[in-house]
């Protein structure tokens, strides 16, 4: 078998470069690497070639648990084009609500350099699923750790703004359908929605925020159940546009006029606003923004530069043809509970 010596005089290269290349004991380039691997294939060298350490697999992952969301696919569209710029793939990741830790572990294990969380979990329940130093940037929310940083999202602010609109309509019973409060997300969007409430002092009516799983079919149950002819609900805030357009199908087959009967805002502005019928009032927030910037906070992260987490301010109100004046017959006179 070719020593490391005949192997070097072979690729012109040190002695110390072929034994790089081979152990993966330190970065080499491309061009050396070739001509050491082609040395190695000419002497008849058949070693089992080590990974490099601390060499850049140019590889990303984004983490998403709501693939039928249309703001991550926007999202994700930006942060891919925004990736590709700079010389790095993004996979992307659809994960179940329950997802297998295996999955992600193996993931680092393959020398996925950083991950984008765009995820629901609990903060407690993903920081289980990557090592102390997995650079991690996580949307709309904080993750305790020293190598994650964060884009944090005008939750509070876009909810307060969806709800302020509904109140300067003249509706005071506005049901609240959004995510479990314990995403830091869902929960900031309440908080808004309370503001708002507050600061016309109308009480808050705990019955009027509900938990879901915000997709269109689980709030499409919902406001059959919370819209029947006689409720005195006149106006509905859903935490992202999928629940706001379940909300209106429900109204629609209870046979309520949007905006006549009831109004209804949603939050994120994504395409589906326009799909709706009559097109859907929504928050509007940067989605390619987020994309774009995700992605360049996690580059600078995997590189140590001393990056602080990136907040978003831009959030404005998109009316369209949901929303109305409240009148005093769209309802009726009895309570939800």
């Amino acid at each position: 078998m070719a020593k490391l010596k005949e192997i070097a005089e072979k690729a012109n290269v040190s002695v110390a470069t072929v034994s790089h290349v081979i152990n993966g004991t330190r970065p080499v380039s491309d061009t050396l690497r070739k001509r050491v691997l082609e040395a190695m294939k000419e002497l008849g060298v058949e070693i089992n070639i080590s990974p490099p350490q601390n060499e850049s697999s140019h590889l990303i992952a984004m983490v998403i648990d709501d693939i039928f969301n249309p703001f991550f696919i926007e999202v994700f569209a930006a942060a891919e084009s925004t990736a590709r710029t700079m010389g790095y793939h993004l996979l992307l990741l659809p994960i179940e609500k329950d997802y297998d830790t295996f999955y992600l572990q193996d993931l680092e294990n393959k020398k996925v350099d950083g991950f984008i969380l765009a995820t629901r979990l609990s903060l407690s329940h993903l920081k289980k699923f990557f090592s102390a130093q997995t650079p991690l940037v996580f949307l709309g929310g904080v993750l305790d750790s020293p190598f994650s940083r964060s884009i944090l999202f005008p939750d509070e602010e876009g909810a307060y703004i969806a709800t302020r609109h509904l109140v300067d309509l003249g509706h005071s019973r506005i049901l609240c359908v959004g995510g479990p409060s314990k995403s830091s997300l869902f929960n900031d969007r309440f908080e808004g929605y309370k503001r708002a409430l507050r600061e016309k002092e109308i009480s808050v009516d705990p019955q009027l925020m509900v938990e879901i799983n915000p997709t269109f079919e689980e709030a499409r149950q919902l406001g059959l159940k919370y819209l029947l002819p006689g409720n005195q609900i006149s106006a509905v805030f859903a935490h992202n546009d999928p629940a706001a357009c379940g909300i209106m199908a429900a109204a629609q087959e209870l046979g309520r006029k949007i905006p006549e009967d009831l109004s209804v805002v949603g939050f994120d502005n994504t395409f589906f606003t326009r799909l709706t019928c009559p097109p859907l009032t929504s928050i509007e927030i940067p989605k390619k923004l987020i994309g774009k910037r995700s992605v360049e906070l996690l580059i600078r992260l995997m590189h140590n530069n001393g990056v602080q987490s990136y907040v978003i301010e831009e959030v404005k109100l998109v009316e369209r043809k949901s929303t109305a004046f409240f009148r005093k017959n769209n309802g009726g006179g009895v309570k939800v509970g």
